[in-house]
């Protein structure tokens, strides 16, 4: 068994090991002071997109996305686990590793002691599957779910939908009858470990939703709690030797021969949006995973089709999620199209009110990725103004420089230059860093478009200033901030602020490998000082601005749904109109 070691020794190599030496090791680091780059040595590049910054002790790649501490950039360049690296700084550091326990230790997403093989860890998911699915017949809650949701028994049977039971150990104990040890459930992801010895069921009064590979072996699941106030509403499985997020999309397996017979892929959010689709007759289409899209996604993509249709909620959110979308897909030369779904909140309740031949219709008018990510620049910044052009500029200026294709990148400088009304001479020279629009534009292009998006600068600023977080409480609660992964970023800063009153330690508390990128991306890359405290007044009018719009939005979608909310739905739309006019009588 590998050691635990006490939180504050940890705390102490990480604090005596010099980030910058290590790496240095690895990569020649060029710069000053405490911000360094270099060429990845993860992935191959020609322009250095590696940064690290010496002083706050993390590094991140705007290439490949890969970012941590000292200790994560050795497990990476190594191949060795926490307790490994943590021995090996620790002698460099003359530093004594207590134990403090026997139990496990445990890594972000597994344990640092791999003892299944992969066949064995396939076997007990296939298990874990069969259990949940013959769990359904014993749950007339499930039973009524499935049908609300207007899925079929044989949909239900063929994607092995399940059911775990509420009690604390339903799962541990059938497998105890098939001789399989708590400690290989915890290892698959299926239990967790109690601090006080033994285990207890990970997914408990949850409909189950099994994860497959591309040859259909079950890798992990997916549970949506039946409790109104289950948290989180959907769980995943860990991370774990089979199940990597950034790899897996929902349903695959079973759209390939639709994807290439159509020579389109469908990607939706939810698991419900994908089965109602799918159920309907509309199979090329896959699900995300609790995770963004990724580059390693648009390689998986690329074996199958060039063409995507994104289709996400119709909500500032979803919207938000096509937008980063595009920044990841569109340098793989994909070609992109946007559906909105209208009358309703996501695809499948679009399929179940308006049916499969309408949603096929939806689909040939789907928008192609240009305007529509042209559309989400003016709208997040004042296009009317100078200033606000070259913000605008400034935003889709790596997406830009990220297409490979020169027909396609001259295509859309040519479109932003029309659409935001700029001469497009002056769009060259604006995205190319020189005079005019670079008054606003001076960004590197190894950057990434979340630092500079209203919530990623929000971010950034109490990230660079934690002094201000205070402040920055008192008008924004996480919610304001209507994509996930910002909300989840800012709840974690919240949360870990109140706690220690700074926010050392902030990455090691964040549960999922996106998170944590994004966080190590905000701590190499801080905010000016200069003006600091006026920049994050603007942006939290600008939050409470855009949080405001969305909810008009949501009210109106819902009130063409709903005829019967018409009057109450109209009234808050009065009051968030008024709460807007009174932001703008303070600018």
């Amino acid at each position: 068994m590998i050691n635990r070691y006490d939180d504050q020794i940890k705390e102490e190599i990480r604090a005596r090991s010099d980030i910058a030496a290590v790496i240095g090791r690895y990569v020649t680091l060029k710069g000053s002071g405490g911000s360094l780059k270099g060429l990845c040595p993860f992935h191959k590049e020609k322009s250095p997109s590696f940064h690290v910054n010496a002083a706050k002790g993390f590094f991140h790649c705007f290439g490949c996305g890969k970012g941590g501490d000292v200790f994560t950039f050795l497990q990476e360049i190594e191949g060795i686990e926490f307790p490994e690296a943590l021995k090996i700084l620790a002698e460099e550091n003359g530093i004594e590793l207590k134990k403090q326990s026997e139990n496990t230790y445990q890594t972000d997403s597994q344990s640092a002691n791999q003892t299944l093989s992969k066949t064995e860890m396939l076997s007990i998911n296939e298990t874990a599957s069969l259990f949940f699915y013959s769990q359904v017949k014993n749950s007339p809650e499930a039973i009524d779910y499935f049908k609300s949701r207007g899925l079929t028994g044989e949909t239900v049977r063929d994607f092995r939908l399940g059911f775990a039971p509420s009690a604390w150990g339903s799962l541990i104990n059938f497998f105890q009858t098939k001789q399989i040890s708590q400690e290989k459930l915890v290892e698959c992801g299926l239990a967790i470990e109690k601090d006080s010895g033994g285990a207890y069921d990970r997914f408990r009064n949850r409909v189950m939703f099994t994860l497959t590979d591309l040859s259909g072996k079950a890798i992990g699941f997916a549970g949506r709690g039946m409790d109104d106030n289950a948290v989180p509403k959907y769980l995943n499985s860990p991370e774990t030797l089979l199940y990597k997020k950034k790899h897996f999309l929902y349903g695959l397996y079973k759209a390939r021969t639709a994807v290439r017979e159509s020579g389109m892929l469908l990607i939706v959010e939810g698991y419900m949006d994908y089965l109602s689709l799918f159920q309907a007759g509309i199979q090329n289409v896959a699900a995300t995973s609790g995770t963004a899209l990724t580059p390693e996604h648009a390689q998986t993509i690329s074996r199958f089709t060039t063409k995507i249709v994104l289709t996400f909620d119709s909500d500032n959110a979803g919207q938000n999620a096509a937008a980063r979308a595009i920044f990841t897909l569109a340098p793989f030369n994909f070609d992109i199209n946007i559906l909105a779904v209208p009358d309703a909140k996501d695809p499948d309740e679009y399929i179940r009110k308006f049916g499969a031949d309408s949603f096929r219709e939806l689909i040939k008018k789907a928008q192609g990725w240009i305007p529509f990510i042209i559309k989400k620049a003016r709208e997040e910044n004042d296009s009317s103004t100078p200033r606000g052009k070259s913000a605008a500029v400034e935003y889709l200026n790596p997406l830009v420089e990220s297409i490979r294709d020169p027909i396609i990148q001259g295509n859309f400088k040519k479109e932003i230059a029309e659409l935001l009304e700029i001469k497009e001479t002056l769009m060259y020279n604006g995205l190319h860093g020189k005079t005019a629009v670079k008054a606003a534009v001076d960004r590197p292009t190894d950057s990434d478009p979340f630092l500079y998006s209203l919530e990623g600068s929000f971010l950034r600023i109490l990230i660079s200033k934690p002094e201000l977080i205070n402040e920055a409480k008192n008008y924004v609660i996480p919610e304001t901030l209507t994509d996930h992964l910002s909300c989840d970023i800012y709840s974690l800063i919240l949360e870990t602020y109140e706690e220690k009153a700074s926010l050392e330690g902030i990455v090691d508390r964040a549960n999922d490998l996106n998170t944590r990128q994004m966080l190590t991306l905000l701590l190499v890359k801080p905010a000016l000082l200069e003006h600091i405290t006026e920049e994050l007044v603007q942006k939290i009018k600008a939050l409470r601005r855009k949080y405001l719009q969305a909810n008009i939005r949501d009210a109106r979608i819902q009130m063409k749904n709903d005829a019967n909310q018409r009057i109450e739905l109209l009234k808050k739309i009065k009051d968030f109109s008024t709460q807007i006019k009174d932001l703008d009588a303070k600018e």
